[in-house]
């Protein structure tokens, strides 16, 4: 083990500058990531649009691809950045990063137990679960991951142990797609993709069939296999059923290590719990649903899984991404390789923003966040009946036992062509910017971009031939309205603000496919 990893419980975070004030706050924030977290002097912004800090005057139903930080989980960081910059009585860095740890295993593994790696996104927590699977592992592995065609394929790089960007948290220039040094040569990905070629998701025992099929023939072929169970995409599909991994991991118990990709943290932690009682690896994030800032990750090892962690052999490209304080004092016991970073602050930072919010969620009693979330979905279903040039893709989804959160939406004009996804997507972000098709701008156009607030939703996704924009429900609008609710208010006034947001997102919608904005 390196020395870095082997960190005494004493170390300061000496290497900060003195002050914690915003500035500082807003540079480490945007570290230990790769080049999406930059903020551009010109916009204040990063890749995602979120600012540094916690803007007001704009709607956020984004949270399928990142949100602004709220006004909860800023404070929180700022306060952590104060704890650990103070000089004397600061809090060391190790135990920092294990309080880290403690809380998110009390949120989702009180129970089950279990050790946990930070992360910088899903796709660092899959760089480190190609390492652990490499060190479980006795015959040459293939990651299987079922996934609709839109998901970003930064994971399908990662999952073959390759760079997935341009920089890394710790390597200001990375060759994406180059493979990381320390990897296993002989590794396979394979994708089943989970949507037909016109775009329609596939049923579920469908998906079941085609993984559990394609296991039984690796497995019979020689090889080991990291199953990934999806829990929601960004679209909101999932799959396979959890019923289906768990009975090819009885079958193959030393060939089949499963793991939950849950990056976007939209099931119950009753569900996660389940997941690692049942053996599973679990990978989620504190952005997304959570509403915490973009790249803040965590790969979640049930007890089994970190006991077989013995003797592993850290590979030596890992170290551009993981630092030796993001994986716990047990499992750095057993590493054997070199960090070249003792702490990613920003990373920190990021969780102590993200548990804000994610415990002030969970403190709220769980039908009240299932009736704002059902709320919700219904005021959406009611906007859209009204917009017929807006439709839901995926209109046949299956309910379940939770109301759906995240809604894939596409736009067309007059005439059923489809719109452009990305100019609506900037249009609807920077209303004074708003580009008008086949006729000129009136005076009309102007007053209409004067006062009308930013609007942020889900990055545009390809369905089949077509952009959908994605309309989304996150922990802190659930926590909004919760909090209206505890001050006195009945629900229906408490919900009222979430509602008026909503309205203004499918009026200034309907109005610029209407003027065929595209």
């Amino acid at each position: 083990m390196s020395q870095q990893a082997d960190a005494s419980p004493t170390v300061q975070p000496s290497t900060s500058p003195p002050g914690a004030g915003l500035a500082l706050f807003a540079t480490l924030l945007a570290s230990g990531g790769d080049e999406r977290l930059a903020i551009d002097p010109r916009s204040g912004r990063n890749h995602f649009g979120v600012p540094a800090g916690s803007p007001s005057g704009e709607i956020w139903s984004s949270s399928a691809t990142a949100s602004a930080i709220s006004a909860r989980g800023h404070a929180a960081g700022l306060r952590a950045l104060e704890a650990a910059t103070r000089g004397q009585g600061a809090r060391p860095l190790p135990v920092w990063f294990d309080e880290i740890r403690q809380r998110l295993l009390a949120l989702f593994a009180p129970a089950a137990g279990g050790e946990i790696v930070l992360s910088a996104s899903i796709a660092e927590a899959e760089l480190i679960l190609l390492a652990i699977a490499q060190s479980v592992f006795s015959r040459p592995s293939t990651t299987l991951v079922a996934a609709p065609p839109e998901s970003d394929e930064t994971l399908l790089l990662a999952a073959d142990g390759r760079h997935f960007s341009k920089s890394a948290p710790f390597a200001a220039d990375v060759l994406r797609g180059a493979k990381l040094a320390g990897f296993d040569s002989d590794r396979r990905v394979e994708l089943i993709e989970t949507r037909d070629r016109y775009g329609a998701p596939l049923e579920s025992r469908t998906i079941d069939r085609m993984v559990t099929e394609r296991v039984n023939a690796l497995v019979a072929s020689g090889r080991d296999i990291l199953l990934h169970v999806l829990d929601c995409s960004e679209t909101g599909q999932s799959g396979p059923s959890r019923r289906a991994a768990a009975a090819m991991a009885a079958a193959f118990p030393e060939n089949v290590v499963v793991v939950v990709d849950a990056g976007q943290l939209r099931c119950s932690r009753e569900r996660l719990c389940a997941d690692l009682d049942a053996g599973f690896a679990v990978m989620l994030t504190g952005s997304k649903f959570a509403g915490g800032p973009p790249s803040s990750g965590a790969l979640l090892l049930p007890p089994a899984l970190a006991a077989r962690l013995d003797s592993m052999v850290l590979p030596e490209g890992l170290s551009d991404y993981s630092a030796a304080l993001d994986w716990s004092p047990a499992l750095r016991g057993n590493l054997r390789g070199e960090f070249s970073t003792l702490a990613n602050i920003g990373l920190g930072l990021r969780w102590e923003c993200a548990l804000a919010e994610l415990e002030a969620y969970f403190t709220i009693d769980g039908a009240l966040r299932e009736q704002i979330a059902a709320r919700f979905a219904q005021e959406i279903y009611a906007h859209l009946a009204a917009s017929p040039q807006l439709k839901l893709a995926d209109r046949d989804w299956r309910p379940t036992a939770h109301a759906r959160t995240i809604f894939p939406i596409l736009t067309f004009d007059d005439h059923g062509r489809a719109i452009s996804a990305e100019k609506l997507h900037r249009a609807l972000r920077d209303p004074a910017t708003q580009p008008v098709r086949r006729r000129k701008t009136t005076r009309l156009d102007c007053e209409r971009s004067n006062g009308q607030r930013p609007i942020h939703l889900g990055q545009p996704v390809a369905i089949g031939e077509m952009q959908a924009l994605r309309l989304c429900l996150g922990a802190a609008q659930v926590s909004e309205a919760a909090q209206r609710v505890a001050e006195g208010e009945k629900f229906d006034y408490a919900f009222r603000p979430l509602a008026d947001d909503l309205a203004e997102v499918f009026g200034r919608w309907n109005d610029l496919a209407a003027r065929e904005i595209g």
